[in-house]
């Protein structure tokens, strides 16, 4: 029944797969089909300045289409007569208006009050005014002109008041299109108000006509503060619309030519008059063609499309299964490399010398650092095919795009850190001009297309190599891959954390060397990322700097702390090390990959010592294994496996009395079966052939690190 669940749950992970895959599919092909360009038109040779060899006449009647930037010019201009929208909100008014009102009305009450019970009263009102103000509005020659004061304070918000003129949007002649339930008027800058300068209206005001003392101004603008606040509110969404409807009301067509009209005349020069005819008529002769030929066009467009993408799939099934089954990985590719096409499309309708500017080289060089040479040969070779399609099926093109590629993916083999990308510009610019200079020539081009070709290959290869520098740190984080120039950079032993570690823990740091130098060796022997083992190796137990003198290679004559404490406890310490390892290697910045390892290089495994110490301390009683085994997770990668084995090995062989190579292939034979039977390699992708392999591979070097020495008198 467990078996039948698990095909039926197996058959259901290929048809959700395959689902995915068709719809990937289909995505691809709608964006291609979108970002391919039109055929080139009838008379696109053409251009002002020509002489036309025959005469043209109309076939047809059609309208005349102005020029891009005629268009541009007319719907700029258009759109900058637009006003910008300000609503005028009449309740917001009414609402400051009635609040003026009211404070008067308190504020100057028939009854006699002392000044305190006429200021509580206002604060019970909801007016925050203080003492002085009372006192100065209060005194009789302005309580006299209360009505004046009122009619001040009011006079800008019936005018409207704004929060700020500056942030007006599209202004011009300052100013402003405003809407009241009444109308639309046009308002210029001095009808209204920001909330500034009414401030600013009505002190003048007051100090001019009220009272001129400076106690006048004072409470005015306290008042201000109390009563103003933005009733004009500017309408983006409506200002926008209008933009909007304006630039599309714009005639993208300037005249009429009659069928029969003569257009121009054969040894006539064409004006810029005429070529504008020529291109509209271009333009009515294309939409007129048969349906029938445009779907035989989309038709071989689709098949060759087709064989492309499948060869590449069935590529990337066959030989990059990792990049299959980590769906986002490959996501992240198909992603880029739209992206790149989308970018570049607008070049396929310039002319070919445009094309060399194509940086393909940058994808090349990319790709090849993230996931290998071959596949980045293959993905260039769709790529490149793609571009030759699109810019009418040139074979320059795709011969360009092809070599230019070739040069990125050979000139950045053995590049170990990024100060070494010189290597690559400079094969890449060399290639690249020699490519354009080339192809220019037998295309029997002027001698100024041929400088400019040659010097697009230059650019090409530089924006190529500076592409890389930039984008290569944000294609490593989100496809989570490490490239070898990152782990080259992370192997020099004179970092801050390797050079801690030798410090704080050296018996660790000494082991860790060696551990490298084993899983280097065994990660070889099987084709696996031997640079990555050997990093990951430095790194493997960086936890342990934490607790030094809790780790046996580090305690050199000390006493053991582990004699005062009980198995459990000691567990608890040893298997803190992966965490404390995981903790450090985020906080500093170590690529994903070797984190990864970091936390897998034990796995589940059991501490045995400990265990059996348990054992004997409970007399043989029955505890709980999972106590002292390490919490995982288990390798998930032929590497991380690899270093696993090698951090045992080297461990183990040092216990050994007089180590030989009997011994020691034993001992390495032993901790193999041990790790694959307790299946902490369950995970790893390590065959029995590999696991034999890496066996072979760690005795030579252990035996060399154990070889006997000659007694020196």
């Amino acid at each position: 029944m467990k078996r039948k669940n698990n095909f039926k749950l197996i058959i259901r992970k290929i048809l959700a797969k395959r689902k995915i895959i068709v719809i990937k599919f289909i995505l691809i092909f709608f964006l291609l089909n979108i970002i391919y360009p039109k055929p080139v038109s009838y008379f696109a040779s053409i251009k002002q300045g020509d002489i036309s060899q025959q005469d043209i006449v109309a076939p047809l009647t059609f309208s005349v289409k102005k020029d891009p930037e005629e268009i541009k010019k007319e719907r700029k201009k258009a759109v900058e007569s637009v006003l910008p929208v300000v609503d005028y909100d009449e309740e917001k008014t009414k609402d400051m208006l009635n609040a003026i009102n009211i404070f008067f009305v308190n504020l100057f009450e028939k009854k006699e009050k002392s000044i305190d019970k006429r200021l509580e009263n206002l604060n019970d009102n909801g007016f925050s005014v203080s003492k002085n103000t009372i006192v100065i509005l209060l005194k009789p020659e302005i309580k006299l002109k209360s009505k004046k004061l009122k009619a001040i304070l009011s006079q800008p918000i019936k005018s409207g008041i704004i929060y700020s003129k500056d942030k007006i949007p599209y202004i011009r002649e300052r100013t402003i299109s405003l809407r009241k339930s009444s109308g639309e008027i046009i308002y210029l800058s001095k009808d209204f108000y920001d909330l500034d300068e009414a401030r600013e209206v009505v002190k003048n005001n007051a100090f001019s006509t009220i009272e001129k003392n400076e106690e006048i101004i004072k409470a005015m603008d306290e008042l201000t503060d109390i009563f103003y606040s933005p009733n004009l509110r500017i309408n983006l969404e409506e200002t926008e619309k209008r933009r909007k409807e304006v630039s599309a009301s714009v005639s993208e067509t300037k005249g009429l030519v009659l069928k029969g009209e003569m257009i121009v005349r054969a040894h006539d020069q064409i004006t810029k008059e005429t070529e504008l005819k020529l291109k509209s008529l271009n333009e009515i002769i294309g939409e007129k063609k048969s349906v029938f030929e445009n779907i035989l066009l989309r038709v071989g467009l689709n098949i060759l499309l087709f064989l492309l993408l499948f060869f590449l799939y069935f590529y990337i099934v066959k030989f990059k299964k990792h990049l299959w089954r980590e769906g986002e990985k490959l996501l992240t590719v198909e992603i880029i490399v739209l992206i790149f096409l989308v970018l570049i499309s607008f070049l396929f309708k310039l002319e070919n010398t445009f094309l060399f500017l194509i940086p393909i080289s940058f994808l090349a060089l990319s790709f090849t650092l993230l996931y290998g040479e071959i596949f980045s040969m293959v993905l260039s070779f769709t790529i490149a095919s793609i571009v030759a399609i699109f810019s009418g099926m040139h074979f320059t093109v795709f011969i360009f795009l092809m070599v230019s590629s070739l040069s990125g993916i050979f000139s950045v083999k053995g590049i170990r850190r990024r100060s070494d990308l010189y290597k690559p510009l400079l094969i890449i610019s060399i290639v690249n001009m020699l490519l354009a200079f080339g192809i220019e020539l037998l295309s029997r081009s002027a001698i100024i297309d041929v400088l400019k070709g040659t010097t697009f290959g230059f650019i090409n290869a530089v924006a190529s190599v500076f592409l890389l520098i930039g984008l290569l740190p944000l294609f490593e984080k989100v496809t989570e891959t490490t490239t070898n120039i990152t782990l080259f950079e992370w192997s020099d032993l004179n970092l801050h954390l390797l050079k801690k570690l030798s410090v704080t823990a050296p018996g660790t740091y000494n082991h860790s060397i060696i551990v490298g130098n084993l899983a280097e060796a065994a990660a070889e022997s099987i084709g696996a990322n031997s640079i990555l083992t050997r990093v990951a190796s430095y790194y493997h137990d960086i936890g342990k700097m934490v607790k030094p003198e809790y780790f046996i290679e580090n305690q050199m004559g000390m006493k053991n702390p582990h004699t005062k404490l009980t198995p459990q406890l000691s567990c608890i310490i040893l298997i803190s090390h992966v965490k404390e390892g995981f903790e450090i290697a985020t906080r500093d910045g170590i690529p994903n990959e070797i984190i990864k390892i970091i936390r897998e290089h034990h796995g589940t495994t059991l501490i045995v010592p400990f265990f059996e110490k348990a054992k004997k301390r409970n007399n043989e009683k029955k505890i709980d294994e999972n106590q002292f085994r390490y919490p995982g997770p288990l390798p998930s990668s032929k590497e991380s496996g690899i270093v696993m084995i090698a951090d045992s090995v080297e461990a183990a062989s040092r216990s050994l009395q007089e180590p030989n190579a009997k011994r020691l292939k034993s001992l390495i034979n032993e901790i193999i079966e041990d790790r694959f039977r307790d299946g902490q390699l369950n995970n790893s992708q390590l065959t029995l052939v590999d696991l034999r392999k890496i066996g072979e591979s760690l005795l030579p070097i252990l035996v060399g690190m154990h070889h006997l020495r000659v007694e020196y008198p």
